[in-house]
């Protein structure tokens, strides 16, 4: 039980209690002093009544104190968000995105977060334009955070990123992170309309902007089976909405720029089966001519890239398809043993 429960449990009773107390203590005085004839019975109850009217705005004047204290505090924190200064930030002398096919390039990459260990270590990476490429490691091998430096959540502490030739510490925010979508494990969705959550990342799309995102991520069909369809609110974080709806839904935002580059971070793990299936028809959908990089322990999502790469503690191990790795990758061997042994990977380019 944390702190403020504590004093809330202590508090609140004693609140309640010490009024009746009080009126407990009034009736006795009063009651005596009515049998002495000091004052007459209308008197006593008439002040009685009046107390008792009292009390009752007086524990609503508490809890009100307690309120205001907490939408103080409340508006500290927002306040303190609002006025934060952004770690990432612009060049002033910011350049386009050059156009491309969404060509990845890790040069010499090594990061670490302030104060802690490197959790990447000059990591060389190419990646062509147009190829699906899958991560595989253990937690903590440094896959989530290689995926992060692409859109500038972080910058490299050495090393450069570049996208199609450009070094992304020189482009302008915006145009880069548009370029770069991201299905997360868990998206989180807004109490909105469907509509409203697919055009979160530009606010400014058409209808048939958003119902062509929809469609390519294979959630018009339940979209349009809901009450307002596309107007249907879905609750905060979605909670109205299914698993495999809510990542389809993340898909069809991610997908709305019609970025070059996907990233998909273990967009299937916390789903059944036949949703599984469902959300790879839409994955296959998006990620033709787009380049893809797969963060996913699971033989099936694994099985949509061309090319796999293995991380241990943040330096690429291993590089290739899944017959090379397994022949040639006892680590690999080890992880699609423990994890990856599934049908779907049996077979695949042996």
């Amino acid at each position: 039980m944390c702190i403020r429960d504590s004093i809330k449990a202590l508090y609140q009773p004693a609140l309640g209690f010490v009024p009746v107390v009080g009126l407990a203590a009034v009736l006795l005085v009063g009651g005596l002093q009515t049998i002495d004839g000091r004052q007459t019975l209308g008197e006593f109850v008439a002040f009685y009544l009046y107390l008792t009217l009292l009390t009752a705005p007086l524990r609503s004047l508490g809890t009100l104190i307690g309120n205001a204290q907490r939408a103080v505090a409340a508006g500290q924190r927002i306040f303190e968000v609002l006025d934060a200064s952004p770690d990432i930030v612009e060049p002033d002398d910011a350049v386009p995105l050059p156009a491309g096919g969404g060509h990845i390039r890790f040069r010499g990459v090594s990061f670490s977060y302030e104060d802690s260990p490197e959790l990447l270590h000059d990591v060389d990476l190419e990646i062509r334009a147009g190829r699906t490429v899958a991560l595989i490691g253990r937690t903590a091998s440094g896959k989530t955070t290689l995926t992060q430096l692409l859109p500038r959540f972080y910058d490299p502490t050495d090393g450069t990123v570049l996208v199609d030739g450009a070094d992304v510490a020189t482009v302008a925010l915006d145009e880069l992170r548009r370029q770069v979508g991201v299905v997360p494990q868990d998206p989180f969705l807004f109490s909105a309309s469907v509509r409203e959550n697919i055009a979160f990342g530009k606010t400014d799309a058409t209808d048939e902007e958003v119902r062509a995102a929809a469609r390519l991520a294979r959630a018009d069909a339940f979209i349009e089976a809901l009450p307002k369809g596309y107007e249907t609110r879905v609750g905060e974080r979605g909670f109205t909405l299914s698993g495999g709806q809510r990542q389809r839904i993340a898909i069809a935002r991610a997908v709305l720029s019609d970025p070059r580059i996907l990233i998909l971070d273990e967009a299937t793990a916390s789903v059944d089966a036949s949703t599984e299936r469902e959300i790879h028809a839409a994955l296959s959908a998006v990620m033709e001519g787009r380049t893809t990089l797969i963060i996913a322990h699971r033989a099936s999502t694994v099985a949509l890239a061309d090319e796999l790469v293995v991380l241990e503690d943040g330096r690429i191990a291993a590089q290739g398809t899944h017959g090379s790795l397994y022949r040639s990758s006892a680590l690999y061997r080890e992880i699609y043993d423990s994890g990856l042994a599934q049908p779907e990977l049996v077979g695949v380019d042996e």
